[in-house]
């Protein structure tokens, strides 16, 4: 009887050993997952004016910072996904971004997408009355298909360099270029992009 004990206390510490050892995998795993994704990424791709590239947040949160690390302090966090920002540089899996209010910093790239979006003319967002935006059927603008308040972001379909087909709230739309910061003047954006 001591021994079935003895036997169960065993087998029973090798059990709490064994969980012990598997957390601390699991933490050790997802701590520095973030640091192996930043030793991997070792090669150097700078980019010059002429290419810079709207993309997009991929997150609900993420954290802008000072410079290309996480050892620099973050300046803010953007609440909001599929926010449209303008990559300025990517130096060692670390993109310099700028956003509709003109504010740079250092996003992981790893928290960014290469889908297209949009935000509806950002710069009436502070306005005390509400703006709205005319979004047009077809791209020849005879018939009006909904309004858009400012601050909506929209994913870009495709852009003709004048007017870009979006897609709102299950809803498609053609919008005047010049009413939305995601897209480059005279841009043209074909569907497969």
């Amino acid at each position: 009887m001591n021994r079935l004990i003895k036997n169960k206390m065993l087998l029973f510490t090798a059990f709490v050993i064994f969980f012990i050892l598997f957390i601390s995998y699991r933490i050790f795993i997802n701590i520095f997952q973030e640091y192996e994704d930043l030793s991997q990424s070792t090669t150097i791709n700078v980019l010059s004016d002429e290419t810079y590239k709207f993309k997009s947040l991929k997150s609900n949160k993420t954290n802008v910072r000072q410079g290309p690390s996480l050892g620099h302090d973050i300046l803010w966090t953007y609440q909001k996904r599929n926010l449209p920002v303008e990559v300025l540089e990517d130096i060692q899996g670390w993109s310099r971004i700028r956003d509709y209010e003109a504010k740079t910093g250092w996003i992981k790239n790893t928290l960014i997408s290469s889908n297209r979006t949009a935000i509806v003319t950002p710069w009436h967002i502070p306005d005390k009355n509400s703006h709205f935006s005319e979004i047009y059927q077809n791209n020849d603008k005879k018939q009006l298909e909904m309004r858009l308040q400012s601050g909506v972001i929209i994913k870009i379909i495709e852009c003709d360099g004048a007017l870009c087909k979006l897609e709102v709230s299950n809803r498609e739309g053609w919008i005047n270029q010049d009413l939305i910061f995601g897209v480059y003047q005279g841009e043209i954006i074909s569907k497969s992009d």
